[in-house]
């Protein structure tokens, strides 16, 4: 087994996202396109691509994105990643060997810039062996560790069937209380501006910190290819929003945002329906509602709303890894800690 790395060029761009739509372990966190993204919000970003020696073949790799600090301190991030073959732990030892290698180059250690640490976070449910010698786990996870998902594999009855029955009574009553749900094609600032105060209803309502307008307004121009955004509506008026991501064999639920009026007409539950529908006729396999509670039943947990709504849909929960951070300054990484991550 023998490997070597080098930068992912634009015309590499195709073969590496190729190559991670059909990852177990990874997903649109890792596209060229979430990159630009995340350099719009203050990230860098590096793309190295793991190849097969014997063939050139690109097996592997990352995109690594860096944030810098006023106080010449970084640390690198690899979302949903690397991807490596997390299946063979022997094979996997060579390739992130081979990996953090070409990632030493990016690692600045002079005494004007110094990395603290790099955290990785695979889509994978169970921790590598010997990964355990190597990384400690993070005290945060940037991405949720458990999520719900829903099989788009199941016939729609069958579907509906997974669900709570109160979640099929509410998508019934929306629709007979004439909701109506629609994908907007083209979004203009005035469909972002309508977004966002249903968002900011949302963030207020549930107590969450949230995003700025300019976040939506990033991300919705620069990852179009594979974003989408839907509304259900009564009449004229907008009661529920919607962000779907779609990317490899998943649709995720990224944002979401609902009216404080209304309530009674269940527009989310008709909402997420809808999208489970359109995913499945577009013949992706799982709809991935995103971040829940590890134990739906803790009524003091600040997601315990949001779990609860989540499982009404059936599927499976899964329960990630989480992030896990591979430490190179011990000191400034202790620092980092006490200042971000308390």
């Amino acid at each position: 087994m023998h490997y070597y790395c080098s930068y992912i060029t634009a015309d590499k761009k195709d073969e590496w996202e190729n190559l991670i739509k059909n990852h177990f372990a990874s997903g649109f966190h890792q596209s060229f396109a979430w990159a630009k993204f995340q350099q719009s919000q203050g990230w860098d970003s590096y793309k190295i691509g793991l190849f097969d020696s014997q063939n050139d073949r690109l097996v592997g790799g990352a995109v690594i994105l860096e944030f810098c600090f006023s106080n010449g301190t970084n640390f690198l991030y690899i979302p949903e990643g690397p991807a490596l073959n997390y299946k063979n732990e022997d094979e996997l030892f060579w390739q992130w060997k081979a990996l953090s290698t070409a990632i030493n180059s990016i690692v600045k250690i002079d005494k004007n810039e110094k990395t603290t640490h790099i955290r990785i976070e695979p889509r994978i449910e169970d921790c590598p062996k010997w990964f355990l010698h190597q990384f400690e786990k993070a005290p945060i996870n940037l991405q949720p560790k458990y999520t719900q998902v829903v099989s788009l594999q199941d016939s729609e009855e069958d579907i509906l069937a997974q669900m709570k029955q109160k979640c099929r009574y509410n998508i019934n009553l929306a629709k007979r209380k004439n909701v109506a749900i629609r994908e907007i094609k083209k979004i203009s600032n005035t469909d972002l501006d309508k977004f966002y105060v249903l968002y900011d209803q949302t963030r207020k309502r549930n107590h969450f910190e949230g995003k700025e307008k300019d976040f939506f307004d990033s991300h919705m121009k620069i990852c179009r290819n594979f974003s989408k955004m839907f509304v259900a509506e009564l009449g004229d008026e907008i009661l529920a929003s919607m962000i779907i991501v779609y990317f490899g064999n998943r649709a995720t639920y990224l944002y979401g945002a609902s009216s404080d009026a209304h309530k009674e007409y269940m527009a989310p539950y008709a909402l997420h329906w809808h999208i489970m529908q359109e995913a499945k006729k577009d013949n992706y396999k799982e709809y991935d509602l995103w971040g829940i509670n590890h134990t739906p039943d803790d009524e003091k947990h600040p997601w315990y709303g949001i779990t609860r709504f989540k499982k009404q849909f059936g599927g499976h929960q899964v329960n990630l890894i989480g992030a896990y951070d591979y430490i190179i300054q011990k000191e400034l990484y202790a620092d980092f800690l006490k200042k971000h991550e308390a």
